[in-house]
């Protein structure tokens, strides 16, 4: 597992306000944002706008993407300095807020509208 391969997962999560562009091509994550330490990946990401309403819920859907892919566990968090990283913070450290999210991100279809996996060499030996 190295950075590219992060990057090729993240290529397929998008924003869920503008889903034509993944959150790579946005910028929102770059190979800087990326640590990959003893066996699991931290990610920090930024927001397209001061007040997304997605802040969190983009956060859960990077570290679905990964573990999902990479079969690893993941740390996410909003990049320090924005007005929300406390609040997103809370949510994504806390297992009930977060499952009660990701229910509300797959009830809505939000999860499958944004986290679009292209097939691959793994996925067909599956």
């Amino acid at each position: 597992m190295d950075k590219q391969e992060i990057m090729d997962v993240l290529s397929q999560v998008y924003d869920p306000d503008y889903v034509n562009r993944s959150i790579i091509d946005m910028g929102l994550v770059t190979e800087d944002d990326i640590t990959i330490r003893e066996g699991r990946i931290e990610v920090a990401y930024t927001l397209t706008a001061p007040m997304c309403p997605f802040s969190a819920a983009i956060g859960l859907m990077i570290k679905y993407a990964l573990e999902k892919k990479l079969s690893v566990p993941v740390v996410v968090g909003l990049k320090e300095g924005h007005f929300q990283t406390e609040a997103v913070s809370e949510v994504l450290n806390d297992p009930e807020q977060t499952a009660d999210l990701m229910q509300k991100l797959e009830e809505f279809g939000i999860l499958e509208r944004c986290v679009r996996f292209q097939a691959d060499e793994r996925d067909a030996k599956e």
